[in-house]
């Protein structure tokens, strides 16, 4: 009886300690609750190891560098860089801010290339001068050439593909569907830089901007002049009733017209592209594959004589 008596008072106990120390439901949410209304607490430093080195170090270098050289800098050249930046897709997940602090980077590396070229190449004053503006304007150059070559590959890109786009949107119209799932399903089946820019512009459209607006935004970032006519086509026809299907089919067809006088031109343009290669490399060689051997025979010729 004794061991009996001592078990239940033990156990009651125990439930009175694990009855107190529980919480009700409500106390639980209310807990919850508060948790989320406290203010976030920032992660420790050692947890930044974790992300790329270009987000830890590289990108926050640029920026507090672009923001040092910003005073110097004229007030719309950010907004250049972000356009140019934009119209070239972003190559280098880079702001106009950072792409500002990389072209001070590059200008402040070839100035010491510089520096290092004149010093230690034994050339006269004026080479060092030249070799000296040289450098420093290659370093100017340089990243504003790779964004150039960056946009002109893109709009090549989506002047290329913008045929079979509007091929697919006429196809998805024809068979049913509106303007913005037309433009949903290119998006979906499609994978190039046009089909890019028009998953951008659908999720602007997501978000509460007008239709036109969203195109018309698109049609800026690219920068492509047959973009923008399709664009404008298709927003007048859509203010002004007309058939969608119909503006498709002859945008189509003008684009693929198009698409093919291009073609020819670079074809046309093809025999004086050749000139360069085919004077400087291709016919010296030619030169000494032929008269290497006559060149041969006419020496030997030459040394029996004067034998």
């Amino acid at each position: 009886m004794l061991l009996i008596t001592a078990i239940c008072a033990a156990g009651a106990v125990l439930f009175i300690i694990v009855g107190v120390s529980m919480k009700s439901e409500r106390a639980i949410i209310q807990d919850r609750m508060a948790q989320h209304s406290q203010p976030v607490v920032p992660m420790p430093s050692g947890s930044d190891l974790s992300r790329p080195f270009r987000e830890r170090v590289v990108m926050p270098a640029l920026a507090k560098l672009a923001s040092t050289v910003g005073r110097l800098t004229p007030s719309g050249a950010i907004g250049a860089a972000e356009a140019k930046l934009n119209a070239a897709g972003r190559p280098w997940k880079l702001g106009g801010k950072e792409f500002i602090g990389l072209e001070a980077l590059c200008i402040g590396i070839f100035v010491l290339l510089a520096f290092a070229v004149a010093k230690f190449i034994p050339v006269g004053t004026f080479g060092r001068i030249a070799m000296f503006v040289l450098i420093i304007a290659i370093g100017f150059l340089l990243p504003e050439a790779a964004l150039a070559n960056a946009v002109t590959t893109r709009q090549s890109a989506i002047r290329k593909a913008l045929p079979d786009v509007l091929d697919l949107l006429l196809v998805s119209v024809e068979a049913g569907l509106g303007l913005d799932g037309a433009i949903q399903k290119v998006a979906e089946k499609l994978h190039n830089p046009l089909s890019e820019e028009m998953t951008l512009a659908l999720q602007e459209m997501q978000l509460g901007k007008r239709r036109a607006e969203a195109l018309r935004d698109m049609a800026d970032r690219t920068g492509v002049p047959e973009l923008s006519a399709f664009v404008a086509a298709i927003i007048q026809a859509d203010q002004l009733g007309g058939g969608i299907s119909k503006v498709l089919r002859v945008q189509s067809e003008t684009l693929r017209n198009m698409r093919s006088i291009r073609a020819r031109e670079a074809a046309s343009k093809l025999p004086v592209k050749m000139l360069v290669p085919l004077v400087f490399f291709i016919f010296p060689a030619l030169f000494v594959v032929v008269l290497s051997p006559g060149a041969v025979r006419i020496y030997r010729a030459m040394i029996m004589v004067n034998q």
